[in-house]
């Protein structure tokens, strides 16, 4: 494919969701990823997203021109709802790209649910296993990685798990053959999606591996992670620091290993508090299982994250599914603080064992192990949070990160 002959380069952002209205960490780098190319001279950015009711339908915010006309279903409350949704809402994206493509030079998917075959360069960011798993969180029977998938290994899993992603499954649907087969027609499809894509961002090494697995040849894939940087703001959030503070940050499910964090913390002896941040459906069940060290501030706003992050220790991700990357790591980094982690998914690609933090099997002994070494040793401690820093700045600066994708573009079109 030959350049574009004129000097500014028109890109069109795809994704269903876009700040103000946000599900998660997608939308939030998504948007940092827009304004930080915005800001260049040389790069136009438009986001294409769904409609939202009290929002304007076409509007500049940060540089970015935001076009809301796709239509997606408005209640994501059950799975049925979200089944649905998928199902319908490639048909939106189909019809609104093939009306304004024309005046873009590149299309970035930057919802797998969006992926479509375009007439243009395209690339995708791939932020989740919806391509690759039917439940979309690729943890066989919520208890292990899975190695890949099939209809009836599929049926088995769906039976022994609770959670289809974020949702937990209720037994009419559980044991529903009609709502397996969907679930499944609709992975299939979405797996057929990645050969449309000319050129993909991965997240980390784990789904380049599963890109591979999938027969996409790794010259069609840039590594390149999400930028991390974090919103600041003059309000803060005052945490108690007479002792050390160890964070967790994200949801309260059950894939999430708050409960094993929990439990290894209660045993940890060694005078330091756990802060809590976030909701979920585990909610109730984790408070019940905390001992007095342990506070739970539920949501935390966005802008408040940063305040949190300075006072906080140590941040824990200790995530039982293989995330893709969480987006807490991205963000401690930014923040130069420790991190112990459980080394599944994407988190070996920044964690460095003893470096910049510790990682983990994900079993309540070695937690409580590497929570009290990391508390007690302060000086051990200050080394990690410097070698975070240096990290961030050698590897993950949005200066670099931008850099990256731009010439990736360029190589691509």
């Amino acid at each position: 494919m030959s350049r574009p002959s004129h000097k500014l380069l028109k890109v069109l952002f795809v994704t269903e969701s876009y700040p103000p209205k946000s599900y998660g960490g997608g939308e939030i780098s998504c948007a940092l990823l827009a304004e930080a190319l915005a800001e260049r001279e040389d790069i136009e950015v438009t986001v294409l997203t769904s409609e939202v009711e009290g929002l304007n339908p076409r509007e500049i915010k940060n540089g970015v021109k935001i076009i809301r006309s796709l239509r997606t279903g408005s209640d994501r409350s059950s799975l049925k709802e979200n089944l649905k949704r998928r199902m319908y809402f490639k048909k939106s994206v189909k019809n609104e790209i093939n009306r304004i493509s024309h005046g873009f030079d590149i299309i970035h998917f930057f919802n797998i649910t969006s992926m479509i075959n375009v007439n243009k360069p395209s690339f995708a960011t791939i932020n989740s296993y919806l391509n690759f798993c039917p439940k979309g969180n690729l943890f066989y029977k919520d208890r292990e990685v899975c190695t890949g998938c099939s209809f009836s290994k599929f049926i088995g899993c769906i039976t022994k798990s609770e959670y289809v992603g974020g949702y937990r499954l209720k037994s009419l649907l559980k044991y529903n053959l009609f709502f397996w087969i969907a679930l499944y027609w609709d992975y299939k499809k979405r797996k057929k999606c990645l050969k449309y894509v000319d050129h993909f961002f991965s997240l980390s090494t784990f789904i380049n591996q599963l890109l591979s697995n999938e027969n996409v040849d790794l010259d069609r894939v840039t590594k390149l992670v999400n930028i991390p940087s974090i919103t600041k703001s003059t309000r803060n959030i005052d945490l108690d620091k007479d002792r050390p503070v160890v964070a967790y940050i994200g949801d309260l499910s059950k894939i999430k290993g708050v409960d094993m964090l929990i439990k290894a913390f209660n045993r940890v002896n060694a005078g330091a508090k756990l802060i809590i941040v976030g909701h979920g459906p585990e909610r109730e069940k984790l408070e019940n299982l905390a001992d007095s060290t342990i506070e739970f501030l539920g949501r935390v706003d966005h802008d408040l994250m940063h305040s949190v992050y300075r006072q906080a220790d140590v941040i824990v991700v200790p995530s039982l599914w293989p995330e893709p990357l969480s987006r807490v790591l991205l963000e401690s980094a930014c923040f130069g603080k420790p991190v112990i982690a459980t080394k599944v998914g994407g988190s070996p690609d920044v964690v460095k064992d003893g470096y910049n933090g510790l990682l983990v099997d994900p079993v309540v002994g070695d937690l409580t192990d590497k929570l009290e070494y990391i508390i007690q040793k302060d000086e051990k401690r200050r080394i990690m949070s410097k070698n975070m820093k240096k990290y961030y700045e050698e590897k993950l600066s949005d200066e670099r990160l931008v850099k990256d994708i731009i010439e990736s573009y360029k190589e691509h079109i």
